[in-house]
């Protein structure tokens, strides 16, 4: 027999809080190991890959959760092209900054190459999430006022 006991929305969605919270404390350890490990130790790769490839799929997981059930990834209303560029060049430039503070790099040539690939990669991947979210989001309005149309 099982014995499932019923729970109080409150003690359930506070013990959401508390796990989210802990999970995002997780991924900030993971990306201080991963930098600390990198820049300041010069650890070699396979030192610190399992962080690594744990952040990019943790990332990845947040992505495809939010886009299949038609959340917004980045919380940001109106998602235009020119709020998404100007939000690529902005954080181009606070990577290229983080870059030169943790590896002392300073030949400009490659500095300026960094920034336009970073550039184009966040613009390009954020570009894709965003009209793939709003599909999504169009999906599930249209299937809702389908069930709508259909409950009347």
């Amino acid at each position: 027999m099982k014995n499932s006991q019923i729970q109080d929305e409150r003690i359930l969605a506070e013990k959401r809080k508390i796990q989210s919270k802990g999970y995002g404390f997780i991924i900030y350890i993971l990306l201080i190991s991963v930098i600390v490990q990198q820049f300041l130790l010069v650890a070699p790769f396979k030192q610190y890959a399992v962080e690594f490839i744990l952040l990019i799929g943790c990332g990845l997981y947040n992505i495809i959760s939010y886009n299949m059930k038609g959340i917004n990834t980045w919380n940001v209303e109106g998602n235009s092209k020119i709020n998404i560029l100007r939000s690529a060049l902005f954080s181009g430039i606070c990577s290229v900054i983080l870059y030169v503070f943790l590896s002392g790099q300073d030949d400009f040539v490659n500095l300026v190459i960094y920034y336009v690939v970073f550039v184009i990669f966040f613009f390009g991947l954020e570009m894709t999430v965003t009209t793939l979210n709003s599909k999504k989001q169009k999906s599930i309005d249209k299937r809702i006022n389908d069930d709508d149309i259909e409950t009347k």
